[in-house]
């Protein structure tokens, strides 16, 4: 074969095989495809199948509203408190920002006053005054290694009489008759209510207790007036129900029972009284005044000079005349009183001024049982520090009313009649709680009267000492006429 002919048929061999390769590719193309969908759908899931529909209730769908609307008003309370707490945030900040800008505006103010030296010094004696109301609660202070050492705390609105000592240049002034001190601030000029001052408690003897204390509150009338710091120990003077009364820097307080702790010791040796006279006068009438010497021409009426030599006699004695409130807590076991202990009592009303200038002149103290329209009347002015004055009705002093002595008009008048003069006669007087039976006559009734009226203590006229734990509605007494002699008198008193 010649050469052009084997290179023809090379190149149809080579076509050829093209074609056929070109085959081969395409067949192995679709064989791919096939296997590669059979692995598909090997690898797919198969189908699901379809989920039956809930039925929802239509108390369900009530549940759910309900519950989308709980969770709304949670949401919103949780937005609404979120808020005020941002607010409330801010409020502080604005607060807190006015403050240190005010406060370091008043600093440099007193900065530059000093640079100037404008400031003075204070004048501490430009705040005292001799009597002052507390406005806040005060410390008190003592001396302690010549410094002013904090020991306790004054109650607000408490009434003060003051004294200036080395400490006052300071701003520290003294309560008077005290060892403590109270410093310039907070202080009210007063003046202090005109009130009975007899300090009767200095004559009580004190029992043989005293109470433990530790920090200390000191009471009056319910109130405490302060508060001092460190242990205390107290004699006993006074039991009431709730208190101990004891006497500290010369003055009357009271402690709680239940915040204190007794003890028994011996604070005493003087004797006191188991026994009281409670003396009855009437009427002292002016031996210079011929009209009121032939007036006061009964048996109760005595002279002046009678009734001072009597007096006289106790003043000499050393006797301690009592007031009502004295005897009144003896009675009850509150006190002891000295072994020489009288009361002097006053009926009536009439014949009272030279009764009143034999006290003074003594210093000795009485008590006055006034009828109402006595003092009506006569016009006499019965004050003095010497005499108190308390009810023998205002205007049911006559004979007559009932039956059986001479007819006190307590034994049988009508409840609401007797309840209104005693009325009347307790506001004339202050409420007094204490009464004097005219003519020394009373009944289971009359008592049960003065009950409701309000009297604690009523007088009779029965001639025997007063004793502990005696019936308060029968207190008896001693009457004295123109005719007791000083022996008499001696007799009853002792």
């Amino acid at each position: 074969m010649s050469k052009e002919v084997e290179k023809n048929k090379l190149k149809e061999n080579l076509k050829k095989t093209k074609i056929i390769n070109k085959k081969n590719n395409k067949n192995l193309k679709i064989n791919t495809n096939i296997k590669k969908n059979k692995s598909k759908k090997i690898i797919e899931k198969p189908p699901q199948l379809k989920k039956k529909k809930k039925v929802v209730t239509s108390n369900q769908k009530n549940n759910i509203k309900e519950k989308s609307k709980i969770i709304k008003i949670k949401l919103e309370t949780k937005n609404i408190l979120i808020k005020f707490l941002i607010s409330l945030v801010l409020v502080i900040i604005v607060i807190l920002s006015y403050y240190f800008i005010t406060t370091k505006n008043e600093i440099r103010k007193l900065e530059n006053l000093i640079a100037r030296n404008e400031i003075k010094e204070v004048n501490y004696h430009d705040y005292y005054f001799n009597e002052v109301l507390t406005l806040k609660k005060k410390v008190l202070y003592k001396t302690e290694n010549d410094k002013l050492v904090p020991c306790g705390i004054l109650n607000q609105q408490i009434s003060l009489k003051l004294e200036r000592d080395k400490w006052a240049k300071e701003g520290y002034f003294k309560i008077k008759n005290s060892n403590y001190y109270i410093n310039y601030q907070d202080l009210k000029e007063s003046s202090f209510i005109v009130q009975n001052n007899l300090k009767t408690y200095q004559n009580y003897i004190p029992f043989n207790q005293s109470v433990v204390v530790t920090n200390p509150n000191f009471y009056l009338n319910d109130k405490v007036i302060f508060e001092l710091l460190g242990d205390f120990k107290f004699p006993i003077l006074i039991k009431e129900n709730n208190y101990y009364g004891i006497i500290f820097n010369e003055k009357l307080y009271y402690l709680k029972k239940d915040e204190v702790k007794v003890i028994e010791e011996n604070n005493t040796n003087l004797k006191y009284t188991k026994g009281i006279a409670v003396l009855t006068y009437h009427y002292t009438y002016d031996s210079n005044s011929e009209a009121e010497r032939k007036e006061c021409r009964q048996i109760i009426c005595l002279s002046d000079k009678k009734f001072r030599e009597h007096m006289e006699f106790i003043k000499n004695e050393g006797f301690y005349t009592a007031t009502l409130n004295d005897l009144e807590m003896f009675i009850d076991g509150k006190i002891r009183l000295p072994e020489k202990t009288v009361v002097i009592t006053i009926d009536d009303g009439y014949y009272i001024p030279k009764t009143i200038e034999i006290l003074e002149d003594l210093n000795l103290h009485a008590t006055l049982f006034l009828v109402g329209n006595i003092a009506e009347i006569t016009k006499f002015d019965y004050n003095s520090p010497n005499l108190e004055i308390h009810s023998h009705t205002y205007n049911l002093h006559y004979v007559g009313a009932c039956s059986g002595g001479q007819g006190s008009p307590l034994k049988c008048l009508a409840k609401d009649k007797i309840l209104a003069d005693l009325k009347k006669s307790r506001e004339s007087l202050n409420n007094t709680k204490y009464f004097c039976y005219p003519f020394f006559e009373y009944n289971d009734y009359a008592i049960n009267i003065l009950k409701e009226a309000g009297f604690t203590m009523a007088f009779a006229g029965t001639r025997m000492k007063v004793r502990n734990g005696i019936n308060k509605y029968k207190v008896p007494r001693y009457g004295i006429v123109n005719t007791t002699t000083i022996n008499d008198l001696k007799s009853i008193i002792y």
